[in-house]
């Protein structure tokens, strides 16, 4: 850094000297010179500016580096996800389309399909009273939607404990890509408020959810299970993906 400004010095001052003696040229040339100089006396700052990128940069990096390591042995599939998965696909004949650059996830029976988003998880509270032990996979908010004559119904349920309860329905003309792309059109009726349904109603909606749609206990299990385990995975790549860019 010293030596860019004695040789920013010594350039200004052979440039007045020449002009000082009556050099037309020389005098011309100052203010180009001049410029040089002010450059030369900036690049001090520049290198400063550029090294403490690098510097902030390579700690980042590092720090990614630390907690990939960590975050990448729990982004392994649990056996007993594994042995899940496996029994919804063989005997209950459920189709899992699984995108790894998205954090959606798909399946499909028949004329029944189901969409959730490995971040549309909820809080879970704590217990006080549990002793300490492997933490349950908390609940997952999912899409189910069932078609027939041209008429889809809308189930939005909450998979929590191993069970699939419902939170809302509705009918729409949509297919199923576009509901869970985009949901239903905001103009459409968006269904009555499933709560204040009586309760031998919402009893019959939830057994058709269950029975009709093949959403059983081992189906919302699978769900909880499945969005915990796809967002740890989301997470390493995002990690990996900085790395990248560092």
């Amino acid at each position: 850094l010293q030596l860019l400004n004695t040789m920013a010095t010594r350039l200004l001052a052979r440039s007045l000297l020449r002009c000082a003696s009556g050099n037309t040229a020389c005098c011309q040339t100052f203010g180009a010179v001049s410029s040089r100089v002010k450059v030369l006396r900036q690049a001090p700052s520049i290198m400063l500016a550029t090294r403490t990128f690098s510097t902030t940069s390579e700690a980042l990096s590092d720090l990614l580096a630390r907690e990939l390591d960590e975050e990448q042995e729990l982004a392994v599939m649990p056996p007993e996800l594994e042995i899940l998965t496996e029994d919804i696909k063989a005997k209950a004949n459920w189709r899992i389309v699984d995108d790894e650059i998205e954090g959606t996830v798909k399946l499909f029976r028949g004329n029944v399909a189901i969409n959730f988003h490995c971040q549309e998880s909820l809080p879970d509270e704590p217990d006080e009273e549990e002793e300490e032990e492997e933490e349950p996979a908390p609940p997952v908010r999912f899409t189910v939607t069932t078609s027939k004559a041209g008429k889809t119904l809308v189930l939005w349920c909450l998979s929590e404990g191993g069970e699939a309860t419902i939170e809302g329905l509705a009918v729409t003309t949509a297919d199923a890509d576009s509901i869970f792309s985009n949901g239903i059109d905001a103009s459409a009726y968006q269904g009555p408020e499933f709560s204040e349904l009586p309760e031998d109603v919402k009893d019959a909606f939830t057994e058709f959810l269950q029975t009709d749609c093949g959403v059983d206990s081992d189906v919302a299990a699978f769900i909880s299970m499945y969005a915990d385990f796809k967002e740890q995975s989301q997470y390493v790549r995002f990690l990996k993906q900085v790395q990248a860019i560092l």
